[in-house]
């Protein structure tokens, strides 16, 4: 990386890395403290402090925001105050934590969760390209997250979801409703299925439920693949389910489905400036 001859705006890589993963490690090794903002559909803005990951803002999955709000655990007015008492305006944690809204571990663990959910919604498709910017507003991890843990639980991710159902972007895209014996059932279901269940109504696609119910899209799915094993939901799309699998299978193994699916949520995009094209992307994050 070299910096910008003016001395404005964020340094720029020397050559452009080959993906995002890539220049994410190269961000990491100068301490690069900033946003990535990654051209798809759904794209999405990563922010980094000091190289770390501490947030990835999506409209593929939840945000901080909208868990919090979805949820009752803060309601409008608290999370526009909280917002407006914010020293750094840059993160948004320290704000809501200082206002006693949220404690910090509960917080702490509500954004590394939405990281994780935000780079495996990123990853179901192919990117175009990428912008390199400056500092922007965002609920971050406090202690953020090292790129190379994110890319390897992606990896996971997509391998088991790979191996149970076949392409999770296949998944991404069906919609499903409770089956005939799903009533019968019902009783024995935990609140998690139930919920899945009172809100598919085959017109709902992974994601539309993830927003329904204020969770993560990586979690909503493992449900559905564990409740397709159990006969309690049936594809409007009329998917096979035994297909061959088109998405990558790198580190596999690792929790089953119903262990992944306590990983909670994501996040949402907000609209920030970017700066200079660091190049283009030929994987997804």
């Amino acid at each position: 990386m070299t910096e910008d001859p003016d001395g404005h705006g964020p340094p720029q890589p020397d050559a452009s890395p080959r993906n995002i993963p890539a220049l994410l490690r190269r961000l990491r090794r100068e301490g690069f403290s900033g946003t990535v903002t990654v051209s798809a559909s759904p794209g999405g803005t990563i922010h980094l402090r000091d190289g770390l990951i501490g947030a990835i803002e999506t409209p593929g999955t939840p945000s901080v925001e909208s868990v919090l709000l979805k949820s009752g655990r803060i309601d409008d007015a608290g999370w526009a105050a909280g917002l407006t008492a914010v020293r750094h305006r840059d993160d948004h944690a320290a704000a809501l934590v200082g206002q006693g809204l949220i404690g910090a571990a509960e917080l702490e663990m509500l954004c590394v969760a939405t990281v994780f959910e935000g780079a495996f919604a990123m990853s179901l498709v192919r990117p175009e390209g990428w912008e390199v910017g400056p500092v922007a507003p965002a609920v971050l991890a406090p202690r953020g997250i090292e790129p190379q843990t994110v890319a390897e639980e992606t990896a996971r991710r997509l391998a088991l979801v790979s191996r149970l159902w076949g392409s999770p972007a296949d998944l991404a895209r069906v919609r499903m409703r409770p089956s005939a014996g799903a009533d019968r059932a019902a009783g024995r279901l935990t609140s998690r299925y139930q919920a899945l269940l009172a809100v598919a109504n085959g017109r709902r696609t992974p994601r539309d439920l993830a927003f329904t119910l204020g969770r993560g899209l990586f979690g909503v799915m493992a449900d559905l693949i564990r409740m397709n094993g159990l006969q309690l939901v049936q594809w409007e799309n009329g998917l096979p389910v035994d297909r061959p699998s088109t998405a990558p299978r790198l580190l596999p193994g690792g929790q089953d489905a119903a262990t992944a699916a306590r990983t909670p949520q994501g996040a949402l995009p907000r609209r920030t400036p970017v700066t200079r094209p660091s190049g283009h992307s030929e994987h997804p994050v």
